[in-house]
This record gives structure tokens, sequence and C-alpha cells, in this order.
């Protein structure tokens, strides 16, 4: 193995050049050029003390990025004039690893090596190594990485072996993952909405309207760089209209004041958002949509915030738990972890103590940037453990019977051998956003859209010609298969706005979304009452009933049926609502019955709850209210069987309604059979609308 090892480095230091003379800076080799040799040794001097400070605070634990950057101004200048010493090279070769710039790294490590591999720092194998593993060169930077193992000194070697033997494991990662790439999966970087500086965190709603994400581009309130040559963070936001994004626009309120708070995420309604407030141990913000402004940032509660930094998170589509990412060290595992915290009480804004997600998701490495889907079952996260290519990698994670499953990596060229941090999908699972600071951005980190349009079919034979010329071996007429299907996310986008009936003006209204088989409220939120607007997110699997109400409106009602096996639809729908006068009525879609009979079933409960109690609250406003429940159905059967069935269903309604405490005389029933229809009966889909239980005022 040793043999093997050392043949192949030998082959990698020989490709890099032919051998060169290692010049070292004394004043004896440039007896021609004093005046040149004087100012590049100031300039030596001057990168050497630079080099030397960031060192300094790379020991420290701090970040040295800017040291790295300034000492290699003075270091080029004392280069171009002698480009044959090997510790300049060196120098040179690190300060633009450190800066971030790996790539070109490179050739100065390699030239480096070249000049005098004798009397080579240690870590210089380590850092080419890990260079050319960015470059995927993989063989290369694998047998750099193992020389390194032999050349360290013990200790160093001890303290840092657990790192050392992750990159070897990235690089067989990253080699098997490059040499399978996702087929039909484009990552395109959205040029329109980068800058030179860092861009990163993008989050969207749901129904991929609303996008907002970080900039450490200039803004008219920034003008000082930070350590790292970056401006102060501010927020950028566009809308979406018809598949095209609107240009960008810095985000207002609460974001006026640069660097006081960057967006970690929207709701998936667009409603809320969850804000990062930097700072030596940050905290984590939310702030709600009142009509048209966003209302002032709220800390969320200390058993979600602590003495450690917790700086990103999510909300579940319901709201009532939030997941987050935190260096606290209580169930910690190493470095950041991802928790979650569940909502105990809206009303005093409590919430239950953070706990750690599992050992499923976090490892000993940085976890983070967590991103539940709109499905409320997908998590996707990155991590620089499991099986990673290097650096942070995006992982995917579904919860089945109630654990999270072993995380998948999303392979490439979603994940590179560089950083890929946040990931955001939209609910149809046709486009997702990430933050990458891959080689060829436009600087710093990028936001990339990934585009997912499914793995092409092969050809496959459909016949066999007998060709004249070569009859022995029968050629095959190839056909291509049906095009692929997208995988779709198994849930319904149900999206739209609240109205008056009569004016068209919107409403802020109670929306109610209800598990019908178990008569359970699961989610309830309210439209905007500037705009009307409202987004839920349904996932399959349930039967749903929805809601929706307003003081001194009458009730309105939807029905989704949404088996395991639903595809993703995204239904649009405006929900007008209608005051309580004369003979106004509704359609109660979630009254059910079985086919042919007129037995209530249980599923009905919460929508005859609903009922019952708007008829006591009108009734008390008006109290010679007078109702009428009726009965309709499809025109199947004779007219005959569909008046009676239909009588008695509205009958049953009725019975229902005076045993859970209405009046018998505030209530009457009648069967129309099919004769009021509201849409065609020549099909099935029609049938369905058309059998229903309405209710009507008839007086007052």
């Amino acid at each position: 193995m040793r043999k093997s090892l050392g043949i192949l480095l030998s082959f990698i230091l020989f490709s890099f050049t032919v051998i060169a003379q290692n010049i070292e800076f004394k004043s004896s080799n440039f007896k021609d050029n004093k005046d040149g040799f004087k100012a590049a040794e100031t300039n030596l001097e001057a990168g050497n003390e630079l080099f030397k400070q960031a060192l300094k605070l790379q020991e420290e634990g701090k970040n040295p990025y800017q040291l790295f950057k300034q000492a290699q101004i003075p270091f080029t200048k004392a280069q171009e004039f002698n480009p044959n010493n090997a510790e300049l090279n060196y120098k040179i070769g690190k300060c633009l690893y450190f800066s971030k710039d790996i790539k070109n790294s490179i050739p100065f490590f390699q030239k480096s090596l070249k000049l005098d591999e004798k009397n080579a720092e240690p870590d210089l194998y380590y850092l080419l190594g890990k260079a050319l593993k960015n470059d995927y060169k993989f063989a290369d930077a694998k047998a750099l990485i193992q020389k390194y193992k032999t050349v360290e000194r013990s200790k160093i070697l001890e303290k840092n072996l657990e790192e050392i033997n992750r990159e070897l494991t990235q690089c067989d990662n990253a080699e098997a993952l490059y040499k399978t790439p996702l087929a039909r999966t484009w990552v395109e970087n959205m040029k329109d909405w980068n800058s030179e500086y860092d861009d990163y965190g993008a989050t969207i709603t749901a129904d991929e309207s609303s996008l907002a994400f970080n900039s450490k581009r200039q803004s008219k309130a920034t003008i000082a760089k930070d350590e790292f040559g970056q401006y102060s963070t501010i927020v950028m936001q566009s809308t979406r209209d018809k598949g095209k994004w609107s240009p960008l626009i810095q985000f207002g309120e609460p974001f006026t004041s640069p660097g006081i708070f960057e967006i970690s995420a929207y709701s998936y309604d667009g409603q809320s958002m969850i804000l990062y407030k930097p700072g030596p141990n940050g905290d984590l913000y939310q702030c709600d949509l009142e009509g048209a402004k966003w209302n002032v940032p709220y800390r969320l509660p200390d058993k979600v915030n602590t003495d450690a930094n917790e700086y990103q998170a999510c909300y579940s589509g319901d709201k009532i738990r939030i997941y987050y990412v935190t260096d606290q060290p209580y169930g910690n595992r190493g470095g950041t972890d991802i928790y979650f915290s569940g909502l105990m009480n809206p009303k005093l804004n409590t919430w239950g103590m953070g706990q750690t997600i599992g050992s499923e998701l976090n490892t000993t490495v940085d976890d983070g940037y967590i991103f539940l889907h709109a499905d409320d079952k997908t998590i996707y996260f990155s991590s620089k453990g499991h099986n990673s290519m290097g650096g942070f990698d995006i992982f995917k994670s579904e919860r089945l019977a109630g654990r999270w499953s072993t995380p998948v990596n999303l392979g490439y060229p979603i994940n590179t051998v560089y950083d890929e941090t946040s990931f955001v999908m939209s609910a149809s699972g046709k486009h997702a956003y990430i933050t990458s600071d891959r080689d060829g951005g436009k600087g710093g980190s990028d936001i990339y859209k990934v585009t997912y349009l499914g793995p092409i079919k092969p050809p496959v034979p459909d016949i066999q010609d007998q060709l004249l010329a070569d009859i022995a071996a029968p050629q095959k007429d190839n056909k291509l298969e049906e095009a692929v299907k997208v995988e779709s996310k198994n849930l319904t986008i149900l999206k739209g706005r609240v109205l008056d009936d009569y004016t068209g003006n919107p409403i802020k209204a109670d929306i109610e979304i209800v598990d019908n088989q178990k008569n359970e409220i699961i989610l309830s939120i309210k439209s905007n009452s500037s705009t009307g607007k409202f987004l839920v997110s349904l996932p399959a699997g349930k039967n749903y009933g929805i809601a929706v109400k307003a003081p001194d409106y009458l009730f309105h009602s939807e029905n989704f049926d949404l088996p395991e096996t639903s595809d993703f639809q995204l239904v649009e729908k405006d929900i007008r609502l209608k005051g309580a006068c004369i003979g106004c009525k509704i359609i109660l879609k979630n009254i059910f019955f079985d086919s042919g009979k007129f037995i209530i079933r249980p599923e009905s409960t919460s929508e005859l709850t609903r009922l019952a109690d708007l008829i006591k609250d009108i009734a008390r406003v008006k109290p010679g209210i007078k109702i009428e429940i009726s009965g309709h159905t499809d025109n199947v059967g004779s007219e005959t069987s569909n008046q009676q069935l239909s009588e008695n269903r509205a009958k049953a309604v009725v019975k229902y309604l005076v045993d859970h405490g209405i009046a018998q005389t505030k209530l009457s029933f009648k069967g129309y059979g099919s004769k009021e229809a509201v849409v065609t009966n020549s099909t099935a889909e029609g049938r369905q609308e058309n059998r229903r239980t309405e209710f009507k005022i008839l007086e007052d």
C-alpha cells in the first residue's frame, strides 16, 4: 500500500511542472537588482507580520479571514519579484485557502512542493489535498492527505485524526456521488439576485409566490465593511406572478436598520416569519403580518432562546412547532444541532422546552439550516456529517411512525464539495432554492434555483426490421417511452381571498381546518385583514373540513377528501361570505351520508356543531328567525325516490339540531330531490356537487 501511495504521489508531484530550483530571499541571489530586492523584502516583512497575526487568531478559534486577505497583497508583490520561493508560495496558497479562494490556492501549493518538497510544512500536504478535493481530483486528494498522516507530528495528528479521517471519507463520498449525478436536475445561479457579496438563506411561501433572502451587499444605509469585507445584512425580496419573479427590492420594516435582523423563515402562508438577531448569543424572534404591515418583532421565550446561540429556524405547517439550530450544550451531540419546541399557549406565547430532534439527524459535527416541507413529513437540513461530499451538504429525511428516517444525501449537482446550506422547496416539489459558495458564483455565497424534471426514459425496443444487408443481426427500431412524471408531493395547497359577497371587500375571517374522521380542529388561521388572502397546506391522507367564519356573516364550508396517494394540486378559490339576511343560504359541504341512506355519518359532527352555534348566534340578534334545512340529490334514480331521500336527509339534520338545543319552532325541513341542481348532472363531479344539504334564512 505504501509503495503504491508513493508512486501516486510521485506522479502527482511530477505532473505539477518540471523540476525547478528554490530561490531564497537573500541579497546575494539578487546582486543585479538591489532596489527590487529591498522593495520585495519590505513587502515580505509586511506580509509576514499580517500572516503571523492571522495564525494567532486561528489558534484562538477566531476567524482570520480578513488578515489573510490583507497579507496576500504584499506577499503577491514579493512573489512578482521572486516567483520561485517555496515558503512564499506556501504562504500565498495558505492566504488564498483561508480567504475562501480555495481553487486558486492549488498552483501555489503545488509550486511550493515542486520547489522544495524536502522542507515542506506538513500541513501543506493536507491543505493541498483538501483543495484538490474541491477541484474534484479525488484520488490525488486522498494520496496527499494520506501522505500528511505520515509526516505530521503525532500530537497534532492525534488531536485532529477524526477530522482528517472524515476528509478521506468525504473524498470517497464525493467521488461516488459525483460519478452518479441526479438525472434531469438543473441547478441555476440566480444571477439577477446575487451580488459579489454573500447572498444566503432564501425562504419562500408554500405557493412560491413570495421569496426573501439575506444579503451582505451595500445599501443606502450601509457604508462600512466588517472584518470579512462584507456590509451589514439587509433583506431582499421578490414576488412571483405567472411564473416570473419581480425585480428585487429591499425589504422594509422590520429590516430597515441593516444588521439588526436576518430573515430565517416565512410561514407557509407568508403571514408570519421567524427572524434571527445576530450577536454573541444570537436569538430568534417572530413577526406577524397585520393587514399590510409587519408588527414589531418579539423575542421567542427563554425555553427556545438560551444563553447559547439560536440562529436558523422554520415553522411546521400549523405554526405550533418550530425547528431551530443551536449550539447550546444541553442534549447537544457536537457543533450545532437541530432542536424543536412546541407552542403550549398561543395567547400567552408560551413554548415548551427545546428538545433535540434526535440522533437520526444530528451528528457530532455541525448540523443545521433546517426546512420542513409543507407536506409536514419531509425535512431537509444541512450537515457536515453523514455522507457529506465536503463541508455542508443538504440531506433529506422523512417522518415514519413518529421517527425520522436515515438521512439521504440529495446528491450532485445539488450538493458539491463546497458548502450547500439553506434549502427551501415549493409545495409542488418542482423547485427548490439553495445557498452555495460553489465555484463559478458571483461572489461569496449565492442563491441557486433547483429545478426537478425527472430522469429521461431510455429508448425501448419496439420492432425488429429484417434488413437485407444484415439478416443475421436484426436491427431494433427504438421508440421513446412516455415522458417521465416528475415526483409530486402528496398535498393540496388551498389559497385565495375571503371577501364580502355584496361589496367584494376583504374580510378578516377565522379559518378552521378539521380532521373530519376525528372531528378535531387541526389548524386555525386568519385571513389577512387588508387583502383577505389566506393559504393552507393540506397533506394527503385525511378528509378535511374547512370552515370560514366571521362576525355577522354566515359561515362557509369546503371539503377536501385527500387519499394518501393524492397528487399535488394548487386550488385557488375566493370565498365570499354572505350576511345573515332573509333569503341568504349556504351549502353545508361537510355533512355526509352513505349512498342512498339518510343516517348522518360521524364525520359530520364538526359541521353540525358549527351550524347549531350559527343559528344560536343569529337567534340572539334576531329572535324571530326561521331556518329551512333542505336536501338535494343528483338525477340518478327515480324522482320519487330522490325526493324522499332528500327530505329524509334534511329531516335528519333538523333532528340533530333540535337534539342539540335549537328550538323546533325555528326549524323546518324540505326535500327538493334533483329539481334544483347547481351544476350539470352529466359528470361524476357534477353529480357529487348536486348531492348536498343547504341552510336558508326564511324570515326574521
